[in-house]
Protein backbone atom coordinates (compact mmCIF):
# COMPACT_ATOMS: atom_id res chain seq x y z
CA UNK A 1 0.00 0.00 0.00
CA UNK A 2 1.68 3.52 -1.22
CA UNK A 3 1.81 5.89 1.05
CA UNK A 4 1.07 9.53 -1.44
CA UNK A 5 2.76 12.67 0.04
CA UNK A 6 -0.27 15.62 0.73
CA UNK A 7 2.51 18.09 1.85
CA UNK A 8 6.02 18.67 3.03
CA UNK A 9 6.80 21.55 5.07
CA UNK A 10 10.23 22.62 6.65
CA UNK A 11 10.03 22.50 10.58
CA UNK A 12 12.35 23.45 12.86
CA UNK A 13 12.63 21.01 16.30
CA UNK A 14 10.58 19.80 17.84
CA UNK A 15 8.12 19.31 14.71
CA UNK A 16 4.20 20.63 15.55
CA UNK A 17 1.76 17.82 16.20
CA UNK A 18 -2.08 18.20 16.19
CA UNK A 19 -4.08 19.13 18.91
CA UNK A 20 -7.03 16.57 20.15
CA UNK A 21 -9.40 15.84 16.95
CA UNK A 22 -7.57 17.81 14.63
CA UNK A 23 -8.43 21.21 16.13
CA UNK A 24 -5.22 22.70 15.84
CA UNK A 25 -1.70 22.28 16.17
CA UNK A 26 0.77 23.39 18.71
CA UNK A 27 5.07 22.84 19.79
CA UNK A 28 6.19 22.17 23.08
CA UNK A 29 9.74 22.76 24.42
CA UNK A 30 10.93 23.55 27.69
CA UNK A 31 7.89 24.42 29.61
CA UNK A 32 6.93 26.96 26.30
CA UNK A 33 3.58 25.93 24.76
CA UNK A 34 3.33 27.64 21.31
CA UNK A 35 -0.43 27.00 18.91
CA UNK A 36 -0.04 27.14 15.36
CA UNK A 37 -2.84 27.73 12.81
CA UNK A 38 -3.37 25.83 9.53
CA UNK A 39 0.14 27.85 7.71
CA UNK A 40 2.02 26.47 11.24
CA UNK A 41 2.35 30.38 11.72
CA UNK A 42 2.73 30.73 15.57
CA UNK A 43 -1.05 32.74 17.08
CA UNK A 44 -0.52 32.18 21.03
CA UNK A 45 1.91 30.91 23.28
CA UNK A 46 1.70 29.61 27.40
CA UNK A 47 4.34 29.82 29.83
CA UNK A 48 3.71 26.30 31.58
CA UNK A 49 6.48 26.40 34.11
CA UNK A 50 9.26 23.88 35.06
CA UNK A 51 8.48 19.99 35.88
CA UNK A 52 5.54 20.25 33.66
CA UNK A 53 3.30 16.65 33.99
CA UNK A 54 0.77 17.33 31.60
CA UNK A 55 -0.78 19.56 29.89
CA UNK A 56 -4.63 19.75 27.98
CA UNK A 57 -5.33 22.71 25.61
CA UNK A 58 -9.40 23.88 25.62
CA UNK A 59 -11.47 23.11 22.71
CA UNK A 60 -12.06 27.07 22.22
CA UNK A 61 -7.82 27.61 22.07
CA UNK A 62 -7.90 29.77 24.45
CA UNK A 63 -6.82 28.33 27.90
CA UNK A 64 -4.40 25.66 28.75
CA UNK A 65 -4.22 23.65 31.92
CA UNK A 66 -1.21 22.83 32.98
CA UNK A 67 -0.42 20.06 35.40
CA UNK A 68 3.00 20.50 37.39
CA UNK A 69 4.95 18.20 39.64
CA UNK A 70 2.50 19.17 42.78
CA UNK A 71 -0.49 21.66 41.49
CA UNK A 72 -2.86 21.87 38.70
CA UNK A 73 -3.29 25.64 37.21
CA UNK A 74 -5.61 26.99 34.55
CA UNK A 75 -3.74 29.65 31.94
CA UNK A 76 -6.01 32.27 30.23
CA UNK A 77 -4.97 33.17 26.38
CA UNK A 78 -2.87 36.12 27.96
CA UNK A 79 -0.90 32.99 30.37
CA UNK A 80 -2.86 34.36 33.66
CA UNK A 81 -3.59 32.42 35.99
CA UNK A 82 -7.13 32.21 36.54
CA UNK A 83 -6.90 28.94 39.16
CA UNK A 84 -4.26 26.96 40.99
CA UNK A 85 -5.33 23.75 42.93
CA UNK A 86 -2.53 21.79 45.08
CA UNK A 87 -1.72 18.29 45.29
CA UNK A 88 0.53 15.76 46.75
CA UNK A 89 4.51 16.04 44.60
CA UNK A 90 4.55 13.41 42.00
CA UNK A 91 7.32 11.25 42.46
CA UNK A 92 6.55 11.31 46.21
CA UNK A 93 5.90 7.37 46.22
CA UNK A 94 5.56 5.39 43.29
CA UNK A 95 3.78 7.62 41.47
CA UNK A 96 5.61 9.70 38.55
CA UNK A 97 3.31 11.12 36.16
CA UNK A 98 -0.20 11.87 35.36
CA UNK A 99 -2.29 13.13 32.54
CA UNK A 100 -5.12 16.11 32.23
CA UNK A 101 -7.97 16.59 29.68
CA UNK A 102 -10.97 19.21 29.30
CA UNK A 103 -13.98 17.61 28.60
CA UNK A 104 -15.68 17.96 24.98
CA UNK A 105 -17.68 21.01 26.03
CA UNK A 106 -14.93 22.63 27.84
CA UNK A 107 -16.40 23.60 31.31
CA UNK A 108 -14.52 20.41 33.53
CA UNK A 109 -10.86 19.51 33.57
CA UNK A 110 -9.95 15.94 34.06
CA UNK A 111 -6.40 15.11 35.69
CA UNK A 112 -4.23 12.33 37.08
CA UNK A 113 -3.20 13.13 40.37
CA UNK A 114 -0.91 10.96 43.23
CA UNK A 115 -2.18 9.39 45.81
CA UNK A 116 -2.97 11.88 48.45
CA UNK A 117 -1.16 12.49 51.48
CA UNK A 118 -1.61 13.52 55.12
CA UNK A 119 -2.61 17.46 54.85
CA UNK A 120 -3.42 17.42 50.85
CA UNK A 121 -6.97 16.06 50.85
CA UNK A 122 -8.35 18.93 48.61
CA UNK A 123 -11.42 20.00 50.59
CA UNK A 124 -14.84 21.14 48.51
CA UNK A 125 -18.00 20.18 49.92
CA UNK A 126 -19.72 20.10 46.26
CA UNK A 127 -16.64 16.96 45.75
CA UNK A 128 -18.50 13.50 45.80
CA UNK A 129 -17.27 11.47 48.94
CA UNK A 130 -15.85 8.07 47.68
CA UNK A 131 -15.41 6.74 51.10
CA UNK A 132 -18.79 4.72 50.78
CA UNK A 133 -19.22 3.70 47.41
CA UNK A 134 -19.32 0.54 46.36
CA UNK A 135 -16.41 0.81 43.39
CA UNK A 136 -14.12 2.60 44.57
CA UNK A 137 -10.38 1.62 45.22
CA UNK A 138 -9.87 3.35 48.39
CA UNK A 139 -6.02 3.56 47.56
CA UNK A 140 -3.31 4.89 44.70
CA UNK A 141 -3.82 7.41 42.41
CA UNK A 142 -6.98 9.73 42.16
CA UNK A 143 -8.75 10.58 39.01
CA UNK A 144 -10.63 13.91 39.75
CA UNK A 145 -12.87 16.38 37.87
CA UNK A 146 -12.91 19.91 38.13
CA UNK A 147 -14.39 23.12 37.38
CA UNK A 148 -12.29 24.65 34.72
CA UNK A 149 -13.84 28.06 35.16
CA UNK A 150 -13.26 28.29 38.98
CA UNK A 151 -11.04 25.18 40.30
CA UNK A 152 -13.30 23.77 42.41
CA UNK A 153 -13.28 20.27 42.90
CA UNK A 154 -16.60 18.49 41.62
CA UNK A 155 -15.80 14.86 42.14
CA UNK A 156 -12.86 12.73 42.77
CA UNK A 157 -12.34 8.33 42.45
CA UNK A 158 -8.81 6.20 43.86
CA UNK A 159 -7.56 3.95 41.15
CA UNK A 160 -5.64 1.40 43.02
CA UNK A 161 -2.27 1.99 40.76
CA UNK A 162 0.34 4.11 40.87
CA UNK A 163 1.48 5.02 37.29
CA UNK A 164 4.37 6.04 35.74
CA UNK A 165 2.47 7.54 33.69
CA UNK A 166 -1.16 8.04 31.53
CA UNK A 167 -2.62 9.32 28.76
CA UNK A 168 -6.38 10.71 28.66
CA UNK A 169 -8.41 9.68 25.80
CA UNK A 170 -11.32 11.88 25.24
CA UNK A 171 -14.68 9.93 24.11
CA UNK A 172 -16.75 11.02 21.08
CA UNK A 173 -20.05 11.14 22.70
CA UNK A 174 -18.43 13.64 25.04
CA UNK A 175 -19.74 11.96 28.18
CA UNK A 176 -17.14 9.23 28.48
CA UNK A 177 -13.46 9.22 29.35
CA UNK A 178 -10.80 6.67 28.41
CA UNK A 179 -7.46 6.35 30.92
CA UNK A 180 -4.36 4.41 30.18
CA UNK A 181 -2.20 4.00 32.76
CA UNK A 182 1.03 2.74 32.88
CA UNK A 183 2.62 1.41 35.82
CA UNK A 184 6.19 0.18 34.80
CA UNK A 185 6.51 -3.40 35.06
CA UNK A 186 3.11 -3.89 36.56
CA UNK A 187 1.25 -3.65 33.47
CA UNK A 188 -0.89 -1.39 32.04
CA UNK A 189 -4.44 -0.35 33.36
CA UNK A 190 -7.45 1.27 31.32
CA UNK A 191 -10.25 3.42 32.88
CA UNK A 192 -13.66 4.61 31.65
CA UNK A 193 -15.21 7.80 33.55
CA UNK A 194 -18.28 9.91 33.07
CA UNK A 195 -19.68 12.73 35.02
CA UNK A 196 -23.22 12.97 35.44
CA UNK A 197 -25.88 14.29 37.44
CA UNK A 198 -23.30 15.44 40.03
CA UNK A 199 -22.06 11.93 40.36
CA UNK A 200 -18.31 11.01 38.49
CA UNK A 201 -18.99 6.72 37.75
CA UNK A 202 -16.04 4.74 37.38
CA UNK A 203 -15.34 1.68 35.56
CA UNK A 204 -11.86 -0.50 35.20
CA UNK A 205 -10.70 -3.61 32.95
CA UNK A 206 -9.76 -6.65 34.74
CA UNK A 207 -6.49 -6.79 32.04
CA UNK A 208 -3.44 -5.04 33.35
CA UNK A 209 -1.69 -6.61 30.34
CA UNK A 210 -2.89 -4.16 27.65
CA UNK A 211 -3.16 -0.65 26.73
CA UNK A 212 -5.77 1.36 25.36
CA UNK A 213 -4.10 3.99 22.30
CA UNK A 214 -7.18 5.04 20.94
CA UNK A 215 -11.32 5.23 20.69
CA UNK A 216 -12.99 4.58 17.50
CA UNK A 217 -14.44 8.30 15.68
CA UNK A 218 -18.35 6.38 15.90
CA UNK A 219 -17.50 6.10 19.70
CA UNK A 220 -18.57 2.18 19.59
CA UNK A 221 -15.10 0.41 19.55
CA UNK A 222 -11.96 0.72 21.05
CA UNK A 223 -8.58 -0.83 20.02
CA UNK A 224 -5.51 -1.85 22.14
CA UNK A 225 -1.97 -3.48 22.00
CA UNK A 226 0.18 -5.29 23.94
CA UNK A 227 2.32 -4.37 26.82
CA UNK A 228 2.74 -8.38 28.41
CA UNK A 229 0.72 -9.70 26.19
CA UNK A 230 0.27 -10.55 22.36
CA UNK A 231 -1.28 -9.05 19.40
CA UNK A 232 -3.64 -6.49 18.68
CA UNK A 233 -7.38 -6.16 20.06
CA UNK A 234 -10.19 -4.44 19.54
CA UNK A 235 -13.10 -4.12 22.08
CA UNK A 236 -16.61 -2.97 22.41
CA UNK A 237 -17.47 0.12 24.05
CA UNK A 238 -19.31 0.07 26.65
CA UNK A 239 -19.20 -3.66 27.08
CA UNK A 240 -15.39 -4.05 26.85
CA UNK A 241 -15.70 -7.51 25.15
CA UNK A 242 -12.82 -8.69 22.35
CA UNK A 243 -14.49 -8.54 19.08
CA UNK A 244 -11.69 -8.93 17.35
CA UNK A 245 -7.82 -10.17 17.90
CA UNK A 246 -4.69 -10.41 15.96
CA UNK A 247 -2.35 -12.47 17.28
CA UNK A 248 1.42 -11.17 16.37
CA UNK A 249 2.69 -13.95 14.51
CA UNK A 250 -0.06 -13.10 11.67
CA UNK A 251 1.29 -9.85 10.95
CA UNK A 252 5.00 -9.32 12.45
CA UNK A 253 8.20 -10.18 11.94
CA UNK A 254 9.95 -12.18 14.45
CA UNK A 255 12.08 -9.02 15.62
CA UNK A 256 9.33 -6.56 15.78
CA UNK A 257 6.40 -5.45 17.70
CA UNK A 258 3.62 -2.87 17.50
CA UNK A 259 4.27 0.29 19.86
CA UNK A 260 1.15 2.33 18.56
CA UNK A 261 -2.26 1.92 16.95
CA UNK A 262 -4.58 4.49 16.18
CA UNK A 263 -7.65 4.53 13.60
CA UNK A 264 -6.73 6.06 10.30
CA UNK A 265 -10.51 6.34 9.58
CA UNK A 266 -13.74 4.28 10.30
CA UNK A 267 -13.07 1.52 8.27
CA UNK A 268 -8.85 1.26 8.93
CA UNK A 269 -6.35 1.17 11.82
CA UNK A 270 -2.79 2.71 11.56
CA UNK A 271 -0.25 0.62 13.43
CA UNK A 272 3.74 1.10 14.02
CA UNK A 273 6.10 -0.97 14.45
CA UNK A 274 9.63 -1.16 16.45
CA UNK A 275 12.92 -3.11 16.12
CA UNK A 276 14.65 -4.37 19.10
CA UNK A 277 16.50 -0.80 19.14
CA UNK A 278 13.27 0.81 19.20
CA UNK A 279 13.41 1.95 16.09
CA UNK A 280 10.29 2.68 13.96
CA UNK A 281 10.22 -0.38 11.56
CA UNK A 282 7.05 -0.64 9.63
CA UNK A 283 4.09 0.80 9.22
CA UNK A 284 0.60 -1.54 8.35
CA UNK A 285 -2.79 -1.07 8.04
CA UNK A 286 -5.36 -3.66 9.70
CA UNK A 287 -9.00 -3.53 9.45
CA UNK A 288 -11.21 -2.08 12.07
CA UNK A 289 -13.50 -4.31 12.35
CA UNK A 290 -11.62 -7.82 12.36
CA UNK A 291 -8.46 -6.77 12.38
CA UNK A 292 -7.38 -8.00 8.56
CA UNK A 293 -4.36 -7.61 6.82
CA UNK A 294 -4.74 -4.66 4.47
CA UNK A 295 -1.19 -4.15 3.48
CA UNK A 296 1.93 -2.51 4.55
CA UNK A 297 2.51 1.26 4.03
CA UNK A 298 5.67 1.72 1.78
CA UNK A 299 6.79 5.43 1.31
CA UNK A 300 8.78 7.14 -1.77
CA UNK A 301 12.33 6.26 -2.25
CA UNK A 302 14.30 8.20 0.23
CA UNK A 303 11.72 8.91 2.50
CA UNK A 304 13.44 7.27 6.09
CA UNK A 305 10.38 5.87 8.14
CA UNK A 306 9.41 7.97 11.42
CA UNK A 307 7.18 7.28 14.50
CA UNK A 308 4.08 8.47 12.96
CA UNK A 309 1.51 10.90 14.73
CA UNK A 310 -1.46 13.76 14.29
CA UNK A 311 -3.45 10.42 12.50
CA UNK A 312 -7.00 12.44 11.94
CA UNK A 313 -9.55 11.81 9.58
CA UNK A 314 -7.10 9.42 7.04
CA UNK A 315 -4.65 11.47 7.61
CA UNK A 316 -1.27 10.83 9.37
CA UNK A 317 2.04 12.75 9.79
CA UNK A 318 5.77 12.12 10.07
CA UNK A 319 8.69 14.25 10.85
CA UNK A 320 12.29 13.71 9.16
CA UNK A 321 13.93 15.79 10.97
CA UNK A 322 13.20 18.99 8.62
CA UNK A 323 10.14 18.62 7.52
CA UNK A 324 6.65 17.60 8.44
CA UNK A 325 5.13 15.22 6.04
CA UNK A 326 1.15 14.71 5.64
CA UNK A 327 0.14 11.00 4.02
CA UNK A 328 -2.51 9.28 2.74
CA UNK A 329 -3.14 6.07 1.80
CA UNK A 330 -2.55 6.11 -2.27
CA UNK A 331 -5.48 5.64 -4.39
Amino acid sequence: MKAELISKAECAQPGPSRLTHGQGWFTQEQGLLTLLDREFTPFRTFDLGEDLSSFAVSPDLTRVVAGGKDHIRLLDEHGTTLWSVEHTPWGTGYSYSGSCAFSADGSQVWATVPETGPGCEPHDEDAEDDEDAEDAWLEGDEWWVVNAATGALMARKWLGCEATGSVTHLHPDGVHMGLDVGEGQDGSRIYWGAYENGVLRLSATDDVTRALTDIHPDGHAYVTIPRDADGISVHTFPGRAVIAHRPDRDFLRSDEWPIDARYLDRESILVETVDRNWTCARHLVLDAEDLRFRGEITYPPGTVPSSFHSVHAGTWHTNDGNHLCAWRPGR
